[in-house]
């Protein structure tokens, strides 16, 4: 295999995972919003390798992976996953990734516990701590103490 051949690979791969993890974070309230949409058509700026004639790949992959879902969500979830998997190892690119799945989620004005669910399950598929990785709301920088019972967190 040359590079050329190899970057190709590489490219389609990250445009699939990029399409699933949006597309699950999309879902995962029950809600698909337009804002949500606008956010992922952004995920071209937050990696390098899906500028340029990548962006058209991306937008077609994350209609396919929003469609797994509107037929049956639950495998639309397993399929989604499994994909987010192939980043596990890749630092830069699983962190950019959940970045921007947390932009994706915050989109619609509302990060809710579903958001957090479905960014908790991704982070685990990256071998993330969710924690780390920022999944949940910082009270802390907001002078607060986290609510009861807030998931992920310890009293």
């Amino acid at each position: 295999m040359d590079l050329d051949q190899w970057l190709q690979e590489e490219a389609e791969q990250l445009v699939e995972t990029v399409a699933a993890a949006c597309s699950l974070m999309a879902h995962a309230d029950g809600v698909v919003r337009q804002a949500e949409h606008d956010s992922m058509a952004g995920a071209v700026a937050h990696f390098e390798e899906l500028r340029g004639p990548w962006r058209h790949a991306l937008q077609a992959e994350f209609a396919r992976a929003m469609a797994r879902f509107e037929i049956d969500h639950a495998s639309g979830e397993r399929a989604a996953l499994e994909t987010v998997m192939r980043l596990r190892g890749n630092e830069k690119s699983s962190r950019a990734l959940l970045r921007l799945c947390r932009a994706i989620a915050e989109a619609d004005g509302h990060y809710g516990v579903e958001e957090q669910a479905a960014l908790v399950a991704i982070c685990r598929r990256l071998g993330h701590d969710p924690v780390a990785a920022g999944v949940f709301p910082s009270h802390a920088a907001l002078g607060e103490a986290p609510p009861a019972g807030a998931p992920g967190l310890s009293p």
